[in-house]
């Protein structure tokens, strides 16, 4: 316990005496670059840190030890500003009331989060769908190739919407969120499975996080909480479906490095095609993508060019078409119901699903095309 004001860690020695928790005292903030060997020498699995004697140092001592141990802030007062500074900073909670209560709330949450798994699930898949131009209908396929996933294998699937400008998911899908990405990463350092169940939406059977609510806003997400956030997701889900939406974006915050499969999105159009060879180009300088991209033609039309001379305009070979839909999925789009597809889009979407995700049932000889349909509240 680092808590220079001594009326303060008065208060937090009796309530800590009361509840039986030994702590160390540490009457005054040590020097940057100390605090986590001093709390590694005591043992400290905890740190309660006061920052009302100098937000400055404080917030740095934070950023220190955050790493190593789980840092709750202390303030009396409730200051917003402040609050976000601290998080922002790496602290996993604040406290501005001493007492028992509140402090035995702090302690079970975090218990909770930090708390070693009973069970070691198998680690969910996760894709991230990318387009190689703007308008090739690659959100329209990642919303798709969730459902199929979800309804073939009965798994639990997470559609996520990382597009930093459209939020195509919440429109395709006509939802109404109460909660979007901004609030994720902003909350991200107090994340656990209660708060998570809060932040995301239930569609089709799908769980749904959607993406930022205001296109003015910029959400920094770099790759050690990228990291963090897929590691939390492949804990709890069998498949993540990430809708990347803009490439770049995909690459520097490291979802595409992280990614078992890269679906590069583009269709027959020209135009389409000639992003999508400088989209590859990217995807060639970036790291961890190797041996992951996986080239899929939207809006396939045998009329149009041939899968050979698609392979030799990207010098990539086209790993699996979905079938031309536009009406059927613009009607779909209407009634906000995803069934409302054409059966050979769904179809198409289907095989690509079970070319990822060979764990996928085998489809029933004779089964009607009607069990794709995702599951409806």
């Amino acid at each position: 316990m680092v808590c220079p004001q001594a009326g303060i860690a008065r208060e937090l020695q009796e309530v800590l005496a009361e509840m039986a928790i030994p702590a160390v005292m540490q009457a005054a903030y040590p020097r940057p670059g100390t605090i986590a060997r001093l709390a590694a020498q005591h043992g400290c699995n905890l740190c309660l840190l006061e920052v009302s004697s100098g937000q400055e140092l404080a917030l740095q001592l934070i950023g220190e030890l955050a790493s190593a141990i789980p840092v709750v802030a202390m303030h009396p007062l409730q200051d917003a500003s402040l609050i976000l500074k601290c998080l922002r900073s790496g602290a996993a909670e604040f406290l501005s009331d001493p007492a028992a209560d509140p402090l035995r709330a702090i302690l079970a949450r975090l218990a909770k989060i930090h708390a070693p798994q009973q069970q070691h699930r198998k680690k969910g898949w996760m894709c991230c769908v990318i387009p190689g131009k703007p308008g090739c209908g690659a959100s329209t396929v990642a919303i798709h190739l969730a459902l199929q996933i979800r309804s073939a294998g009965k798994a639990k699937v997470l559609l996520v919407d990382m597009d930093p400008l459209t939020g195509s998911l919440g429109f395709l899908l006509k939802l109404r969120p109460e909660f979007h990405l901004e609030d994720v990463v902003r909350d991200w350092n107090r994340m656990d499975q209660d708060l998570w169940s809060r932040l995301t939406v239930s569609s089709g059977g799908l769980d749904v996080l959607a993406g930022m609510e205001r296109p003015g806003l910029r959400i920094e997400i770099d790759r050690a909480v990228a990291r963090q956030m897929l590691e939390f997701w492949r804990e709890r889900y069998d498949a993540i479906v990430v809708d990347g939406g803009d490439l770049r974006s995909a690459v520097e915050s490291g979802f595409a490095e992280l990614a078992d499969d890269v679906l590069l999105v583009t269709s027959q159009e020209l135009a389409a095609l000639h992003a999508t060879r400088r989209s590859i180009e990217l995807l060639d300088l970036a790291s961890g993508t190797h041996g992951k991209v996986r080239l899929v033609i939207n809006r396939y039309a045998a009329a149009g060019m041939k899968r050979e001379d698609l392979r030799s305009a990207l010098q990539l070979e086209p790993y699996a078409t979905v079938a031309d839909g536009l009406d059927t999925l613009q009607a779909a789009v209407l009634r906000g119901d995803p069934a409302a597809a054409g059966i050979k889009f769904r179809e198409s979407v289907l095989a690509l699903a079970r070319q990822l995700r060979s764990d996928l049932p085998a489809e029933k000889k004779g089964s009607s095309w009607r069990h794709l349909l995702p599951l409806r509240k």
